[in-house]
């Protein structure tokens, strides 16, 4: 008989316990912890874009799409959503964000990589001179490994 009296007991505590109301200090703390979340989140993903590498940046570049999309992706798609889980937004990374239809904070900016149409005619100049450059030393590396 005790058994049973005591099994009520627990039974009358938490039906009290769960009709009771959630306390102040307790609703208050929880607001705050989801504030400090998302405070640290943003604080995580600046000191991202600064060039630091944290284990969140290294997770997500390893990440992928589901399978089933995997599987439909074009090798070409695999290449853009990998370059895609950069943090940068600039240049060439700004460029296939912007054609997947990523959100930027400023839609324009990878357009500084390309320069201003000013200086068209010389960073143009300036590449076919490298370009050139560079084959005449695969050239030269392609001769003395024929030997």
């Amino acid at each position: 008989m005790q058994q049973f009296k005591d099994i009520q007991k627990i039974h009358q505590l938490e039906e009290n316990r769960l009709s009771s109301s959630f306390p102040p200090e307790m609703l208050a703390a929880i607001k705050q912890a989801r504030r400090d979340k998302i405070l640290n989140q943003t604080r995580q993903l600046e000191r991202e874009r600064r060039g630091e590498i944290l284990r969140s940046t290294i997770r997500r570049r390893n990440k992928g799409p589901p399978a089933h999309i995997l599987a439909k992706m074009t090798e070409e798609a695999k290449r853009m959503d990998k370059l895609a889980r950069n943090v940068s937004e600039v240049g060439y990374i700004g460029m296939v964000k912007k054609k997947l239809g990523h959100k930027l904070r400023n839609p324009e900016a990878w357009k500084c990589e390309v320069g201003r149409p000013e200086d068209k005619e010389r960073l143009d100049r300036m590449a076919e001179a490298i370009r050139l450059e560079n084959k005449r030393r695969r050239q030269s590396a392609g001769e003395i490994q024929s030997i």
